[in-house]
Parts: C-alpha cells; sequence; structure tokens
C-alpha cells in the first residue's frame, strides 16, 4: 500500500471507480476541505482525468481503484502523467450491508476514498506488472483456459455415452483401468455408433475435442519457447526440477509471481494463492474453515494437480533435461523439497487424512518452496 500523511505527503486523493466505457472519481481536496465527484463517460483517456484530478486539486495527487477486468492500463498511464496510482485488491474493501443494496458508481467510488482517508486503512495493493509480464500471464492464462475447454467437452462426449450404455472398461495387463482420451479410447469412442442424432451430438464434440487439442499443442509450445527467454529461464529452469512441477507449470508460476521479492514472508505468499484456510474468531470459539480461495487461482490449481501423483512418485531425484541450467545451491534447496513433500505426504496418508486434504495441504507449504526458491535464483542473477 502507498504510504502517505495526510495533507503533507499528497495534497489530493482520488477514489475512482473504472469501467470499460466510463470511470467516475471522487476526489478530495486537503487545502480546501473540498470533495468533489465527477463522472466521465465515452471510453474516457486517462489524460483526460488527470488534467482533471491536476487542474482543481492542490497537488501531489494519489489515486486508487479496485481491481477488475480493466485491468493496470490506466494505473500505468496515470503514473506515467503524474499522478501516482495504485490497483487495490477488491476482497480487501469492506462493505456494508447498504452497499450491497444500493451499489453504484459514486457509492463504490466515495466508499474507497473514505478508506484511503482513514486513519488504518485495511485495504491493499496489487503488485504492478509491467506490460511484458503482463502479456505472459495473458498467455499462460490462456493455456489454461484451452485445456479447460478442452476437459469440458471431453466431459460432455462421456455423458452422452454413458446416457447411451456406452462404458470404457478396459483395462491394462495389471488390472488397471486404462486411460481415458488416450490412443485406445479415443480409438473405441470413434467406433461406435448411437442412434438417430445422438451420433451427431456425440460427433460435434469429437470434432470441438480435436480443435481444441490442437489449438492447446500450439499454447503449449508458445509457452516452452517464451520459457526460454533470459528474463524467465532461470526461474523456469531452477523450479521445474522440483518434482510436480513440468516447464509449462513453472514457466505459470515464474510470470504470476513476476517478482518473487515482492513478498515478504511465506505467509503472505500462501495468503495469495488462496490456500490458508478461513477462520473464525469470536470470544473463547476458534474454528478454522475450508481455504480462502481469495488467491491467485491459477497458481493454486498449477501446484494441487501438480501434486496429484505423489502416491507413485519415487525416491530418485529428478534429472536434468538438455539444456537446463540449475545452481548446485539450488538444486540441494530443490530436493529438500521433494524430500519434504513425500514425508508430508506418508505421513498424513498414514494418519487417513482425505487425498483432497492433503494435496492442499501440501499446495499450502508447496507454494513457499516456490517462492524459496525463486528467491535463491534471484539472488545468484543479482550477485
Amino acid at each position: 500500500m502507498a504510504e502517505y500523511t495526510i495533507g503533507s505527503q499528497y495534497g489530493s486523493l482520488f477514489g475512482m471507480d473504472v469501467h470499460a466505457r466510463s470511470t467516475t472519481v471522487r476526489g478530495f481536496d486537503f487545502a480546501t476541505g473540498e470533495a468533489r465527484t465527477k463522472r466521465f463517460g465515452d471510453c474516457p483517456a486517462p489524460a483526460e482525468i488527470a488534467a482533471w484530478m491536476q487542474d482543481g486539486f492542490a497537488g501531489p495527487h494519489y489515486a486508487a481503484y479496485e481491481s477488475g477486468c480493466t485491468g493496470f492500463h490506466m494505473c500505468r498511464e496515470l503514473r506515467a502523467l503524474g499522478v501516482d496510482c495504485d490497483v487495490v485488491a477488491a476482497s480487501t474493501i469492506a462493505r456494508s450491508p447498504d452497499d450491497r443494496k444500493r451499489k453504484n458508481d459514486r457509492r463504490d467510488a466515495r466508499r474507497l476514498l473514505s478508506e484511503m482517508m482513514a486513519p488504518d486503512p485495511s485495504y491493499s495493493t496489487v503488485w504492478l506488472p509491467d506490460e511484458e509480464c503482463e502479456g505472459e500471464r495473458d498467455l499462460v492464462r490462456a493455456r489454461h483456459d484451452a485445456r479447460q475447454a478442452l476437459k469440458k467437452s471431453r466431459q460432455q462426449a462421456n455423458a452422452i455415452l454413458l446416457r447411451h450404455g456406452f462404458v470404457w472398461n478396459e483395462k491394462t495387463p495389471s488390472g488397471r483401468l486404462k486411460v481415458t482420451w488416450g490412443r485406445d479410447h479415443a480409438s473405441w469412442v470413434e467406433s461406435l455408433s448411437l442412434p438417430g442424432a445422438a451420433q451427431d451430438a456425440l460427433q460435434y464434440y469429437l470434432d470441438a475435442i480435436s480443435e481444441q487439442q490442437e489449438l492447446a499443442k500450439r499454447l503449449d509450445a508458445l509457452v516452452r519457447e517464451r520459457a526460454e527467454l533470459p528474463r524467465w529461464k532461470p526461474a523456469v529452469d531452477a523450479l521445474s526440477h522440483v518434482k510436480g512441477i513440468d516447464v509449462p507449470s513453472a514457466f505459470l508460476l515464474a510470470v504470476e509471481f513476476g517478482d518473487f521479492a515482492r513478498f515478504e514472508s511465506g505467509r503472505a505468499v500462501s495468503c495469495w494463492a488462496g490456500l490458508v484456510p478461513s477462520s473464525n474468531d469470536s470470544a473463547d470459539k476458534h474454528a478454522n474453515g475450508h481455504i480462502t480461495k481469495a488467491g491467485n487461482p491459477y497458481v493454486r490449481t498449477a501446484l494441487i494437480e501438480g501434486l496429484s501423483n505423489m502416491y507413485v512418485r519415487k525416491a530418485k531425484a529428478k534429472a536434468l533435461r538438455d539444456g537446463q541450467e540449475v545452481s548446485g545451491r539450488v538444486r540441494r534447496l530443490c530436493r529438500r523439497c521433494d524430500a519434504r513433500m513425500a514425508e508430508r505426504h506418508e505421513r498424513m496418508s498414514k494418519e487417513g487424512k482425505q487425498p483432497n486434504v492433503i494435496k492442499v495441504a501440501l499446495a499450502n507449504e508447496m507454494v513457499r518452496w516456490v517462492w524459496a526458491i525463486g528467491l535463491a535464483v534471484a539472488e545468484e542473477r543479482a550477485s
């Protein structure tokens, strides 16, 4: 959060409610004690908003708006125009029942300004990535969306087959069920014939699966190509040396973190990933609930999915791939992470914990290991 002394460091404060085609600004001038609100319509340019702030209010100027679909463009532009600006995490702004019943842009801007002027503001600001980092985030999130779309189409195709009595039950020589949507399963699905229009519906999903597989492969190739860039390669090489983290996942973690040094503690990292338990404390009562899921969903998903194969992992250390460069110090840190995850998984399994509980608990610790490894890589690059 930007630290300020009222009437000293900043002469004016502005709470903003930013939308795609309009922006409502509530400003307060400490010199005059005057508060004014203005709505800018027709996709206002940041320069127009900055000019209104700088012409009618005493400087220096500080503005903030809630995070959302409009991203960081407004923040970058206002900073370039001389207005100190931050993006506030929407989940950290308190809302009263009245705010929920009577929501509008003016009230949202006024509420944010009131929070900014509080003696002890509780809101948190979002770290501002540069344009390159934000573009890489868009790429890994597009890859995530493509894989989710592919997964959904496969589920829908399986649902049609199940409704018509077709169930995949082929097994390996060892007696384990063969994977769905592998080569054998795909051939089996193609060989089936459903009655009437059901065949047309199934073919629609099969065509969608084929197209989405190609899109997913293209995005995988792009991610692996970008992971070799000098800015990301050291962190990707280090993180992909940890079991359960492949190159695309390592790249996702690197770009979502952006700057590993921006976190002050492991607890802050776990909160950012939404992996800490919710709590309910009142008087002498204390109870923990489900994880908050209030942070970065892409990091949380990548880590939990990477821990899904813990029960079949071998004790042998993960070998380096061709071109992968990891220092001895970082390799030892990765090995400690692997050993710790395996030991904790074994212990929690013996205690009878449910598999999903184990995975989430391990992910909560794993994200801290990722942070520690990222910091070690950053320190090596700085030295």
